[in-house]
């Protein structure tokens, strides 16, 4: 009998054994060409208009390749990776500053009291990734577009951090709770990670889900690094966020947000002016948006139509870079934009887009006022895989 007991209890260690070490590993990945269409028009004397029509990688979604895989550890306890590259499908080159694995690198523990995760990882305040929680308030999913797009009337980054942990907590009534950190947001500069001297990043989420309604707020802080010219007349960068969907019977959803912002820097050369970047540029008073306070409100519908999504935004942007500390002149930037598009789906895994926008900034200062605007016709596919 108890040498019975010896074998069986031998057997279920090992077949326990056996399950953890069965990890499941997935190859996957998307690829989004477009053809787009763009006019700029920057409003300053005896500046032609911008006109360009191209090939583009990316339009909706970023063209990835990834590998990500599961180990049940049992208890409840699961290990997983995520390895996702990211590359402009219009050239083969390297996206993300020629990162090899850019977009997401990280190590996943999961277990009953909610899942940890170590690595490159997108932040909450975007639509990226599997906690990318602004996906249930942008209504077109324009992430890459240069005409429209909810990253045009906003100030958060919209992107990911290296360096990073994060945790989000089980759910409970509905509500899911998200807290973030990153040791320094970005590998490639020169400062010492977890030091003053490197910008970081925080953040804390909280999601809700009941019903028809989904609603959310995102709060996150930079805290510029002192390595940064004129940093101690700097102060921490901050945005809050609140928004939401509500679907009805009929299928047509509503989503809308508002954010708040203080002292975030916006940089035309890295996107965030799209069209009005030309308007930007050759306004020599201003140059870019520096570091700048305010909010954005966008409106936004989702409503199947013909076997396909039909989708469209208003949006609007208020901010001042008054607290900009470096000697820069004060301005004042609004903006407002419209767009909408429709998303048709061939298949499960391959979808068709078009899309279209409008948007113009009135830039004022002491001196003089300016409203650079420009439009974007785009039209793509998409293949996951």
């Amino acid at each position: 009998m108890k040498k019975t007991l010896i074998a069986l209890s031998l057997a279920g260690a090992f077949a326990a054994a056996g399950a953890a070490s069965a990890a499941e590993v997935q190859v996957y990945g998307l690829v989004d060409l477009s053809l787009a269409y763009v006019h700029s028009d920057a409003d300053a004397s005896g500046v032609d208009n911008v006109d360009k029509f191209t090939m583009e990688n990316a339009r909706e979604f970023g063209s990835r390749f990834g590998i990500k895989g599961m180990e049940d550890l049992g208890n409840g306890y699961k290990v997983g990776f995520v390895l996702e590259n990211g590359f402009k499908a219009d050239d083969g080159t390297l996206d993300q500053g020629g990162d090899l694995f850019g977009r997401e690198a990280h190590l996943d523990l999961y277990s009953p009291y909610g899942t940890l995760t170590f690595g490159v990882m997108p932040v909450f305040g975007s639509t990226l990734g599997a906690n990318g929680l602004f996906r249930s308030i942008d209504p077109l999913f324009a992430n890459y577009t240069e005409g429209f797009g909810s990253g045009l009337i906003t100030a958060s980054s919209w992107t990911r951090v290296d360096n990073a942990v994060s945790y989000v907590t089980p759910t409970f009534a509905g509500f899911t709770g998200y807290a973030q950190y990153s040791f320094k947001n970005d590998a490639r500069t020169g400062s010492v990670e977890g030091k003053s001297s490197s910008d970081r990043y925080a953040s804390l989420a909280m999601r809700y889900q009941g019903g028809a309604f989904e609603g959310i707020i995102v709060a996150d802080t930079t805290m510029y690094g002192s390595s940064r010219q004129d940093s101690q007349d700097l102060d921490n960068g901050y945005t809050v966020t609140i928004g939401g969907n509500y679907t009805f019977d009929n299928g047509l959803k509503l989503l809308a947000f508002g954010q708040w912002f203080d002292t975030m820097e916006l940089s035309r050369a890295r996107g965030r002016g799209g069209v009005i970047s030309h308007g930007l540029e050759n306004f020599k008073e201003v140059g870019d948006y520096g570091f700048v306070s305010g909010y954005g409100l966008s409106i936004g519908a989702n409503y199947p139509l013909g076997g396909g999504v039909i989708k469209g935004q208003i949006g609007y942007r208020d901010m001042d870079n008054s607290d900009d500390p470096r000697d820069v002149v004060d301005a004042d930037f609004t903006k407002w934009m419209a767009a909408i598009g429709y998303d048709y789906p061939l298949s499960k895994r391959t979808a068709v887009y078009v899309m279209g926008g409008y948007s113009q900034e009135k830039i004022e200062t002491k001196n003089e006022d300016r409203t650079p605007s420009g439009c974007e016709l785009v039209m793509g596919m998409v293949h996951r895989f």
